[in-house]
């Protein structure tokens, strides 16, 4: 229900703390879940959830109507923290200074995403709104290769030029990060200098 002007005003400051704590416990839940995910526990209990954000379960479902609701309000959260990334790219200078603005920004978002990401794929089922969410970026990702390799795809046949977007969409894709990372154990460097090399190969 939406309050007057008159009636905020005549809010004790007793409400206004209320909603302070509340908001505050609100982002330790979310805060615990990340740290969780950190720490390779990625399908936390809502036990282990409490007693990181350090409050109780029943404070968990005060605030979130269910476990889904809460992964989605981390989504949420990741999402503003990886705008900066996002935003960051720059589709300007020569290939190699592209390639290297690339390589630093891809590095950084998916380090930063990795362990959400990992936690979601334990999920046998998740949310229509994450799977959105996360559509969405793959999208937003794939978009930015298009510009970051405008020049060289431009001069390409329409059928070269769409081979090589497919393979660069799967080159710099989380799955081909997480590989790189997590199976053949690659330094986020390596893993940098390696999809860089084979980026190399497929352009038209």
């Amino acid at each position: 229900m939406n309050l007057s002007a008159a009636e905020l005003a005549a809010q004790t400051p007793s409400t206004d703390g209320r909603v302070l704590r509340g908001a505050k416990t609100r982002t330790a839940i979310v805060e615990a879940l990340f740290e969780l995910f950190k720490q390779g526990i990625y399908t936390p209990t809502t036990k282990q959830i409490a007693e990181q954000a350090q409050t109780s379960v029943r404070s968990i479902f005060q605030h979130f109507e269910d476990m889904e609701t809460l992964y989605a309000d981390l989504l949420a959260v990741q999402t503003v923290r990886i705008t900066p990334l996002m935003e960051s790219l720059s589709a300007d200078g020569t290939l190699e200074q592209r390639l290297t603005e690339l390589q630093a920004q891809r590095g950084q978002l998916y380090e930063l995403v990795s362990p959400a990401r990992h936690a979601l794929a334990t999920r046998p089922n998740i949310s229509k709104l994450i799977t959105q969410g996360l559509s969405d970026l793959s999208a937003e990702l794939r978009g930015q290769l298009l510009s970051q390799f405008a020049a060289e795809l431009s001069v390409a046949s329409t059928q070269s030029a769409a081979d090589s977007v497919e393979w660069l969409d799967l080159l710099w894709s989380f799955e081909s990060w997480d590989r790189l990372r997590n199976i053949q154990h690659l330094s986020v460097e390596e893993a940098g200098r390696s999809l860089c090399a084979a980026t190399l190969r497929v352009l038209p």
